[in-house]
């Protein structure tokens, strides 16, 4: 059987420090930090490079501060149903934590 762990999908917010979704799965069981980067998002008329650039500079630094508290970020790209389903496949899914998306609509 597989261990069941919990995903922490980070999206807008990219920072360990008072990240509700984060603490509360943490406090729960095993945490699975991901970020999705999703193409068709990118290639939205109200998305830039420099914006890109910006997010993965935060990833970066996400990245590390969650390897020092002991499970690095996990990077996927693609459409995020097909990449939660891929990693249901691989993995006991307990539950999906992750802020609420405001703003373009997307």
């Amino acid at each position: 059987m597989k261990e069941v762990v919990n995903i922490v999908w980070f999206k807008r917010d990219l920072r360990v420090q008072d990240h509700l979704p984060l603490h509360t799965a943490s406090e729960v069981g095993k945490v699975l930090p991901l970020y999705i980067v999703e193409p068709e998002y990118w290639s939205l008329p109200d998305t830039s490079a420099r914006q890109y650039q910006f997010i993965s500079q935060s990833l970066t630094e996400l990245d590390l501060r969650l390897t020092r508290l002991g499970q690095p970020l996990v990077v996927r790209v693609g459409d995020a149903v097909a990449v939660l389903k891929a990693l249901s496949s691989q993995l006991q899914i307990g539950a999906i934590y992750s802020h609420e998306e405001t703003g373009n609509l997307w």
